[in-house]
């Protein structure tokens, strides 16, 4: 069975799958070549819980006291469920990703909205800090659909606790 990539990327209208997404970035097969690509992989690491691939891609400058463990800690304990990326730009060796990154808490839908900065650093790109928007929450019904985007209503998807 292929397992469509957390980050939600699509070609040609189809979901990419993990193995041909961010998998070749968490297992050190490839490096993301692009900023949003870096931010989605990032994304998807924060969906399986892979701290330390996190923790690698965020720069040595600006992860202050943060651990690997801290940050697997944080990724598990959150149930993400959607990645909506609203602008990508890049300038040489800098770059903007600008995303919505959806969880649950309970019955009510969290949405983190950042503008994420990244450099690339001796050919590989690194996220160092980030503008946080408003936070804003929404409850969801178990009739409504998920908004993980898999179709199905809330209650035998995403809330199916």
């Amino acid at each position: 069975m292929t397992i469509s990539c957390p980050c939600r990327i699509k070609e040609n209208t189809k979901l990419l799958a993990y193995s041909d997404c961010c998998e070749p970035f968490h297992l050190g097969n490839a490096l993301p070549e692009k900023p949003e690509q870096l931010m989605r992989s990032r994304y998807s690491a924060y969906y399986y819980g892979l701290g330390q691939y996190i923790y690698d891609s965020h720069h040595a400058d600006f992860r202050g006291n943060v651990s690997v463990e801290d940050f697997t800690q944080s990724a598990k304990s959150t149930q993400w469920c959607g990645l909506e990326v609203v602008r990508a730009e890049q300038d040489g060796d800098s770059g903007v990703v600008e995303f919505k990154a959806y969880f649950l808490d309970k019955d009510k839908l969290h949405c983190l909205h950042e503008a994420s900065n990244f450099v690339r650093q001796s050919g590989r790109w690194l996220y160092t800090d980030g503008e946080f928007k408003p936070k804003t929450v929404v409850k969801i019904s178990r009739n409504d659909p998920c908004p993980c985007g898999s179709g199905k209503k809330a209650k035998k998807c995403c809330l199916n606790l």
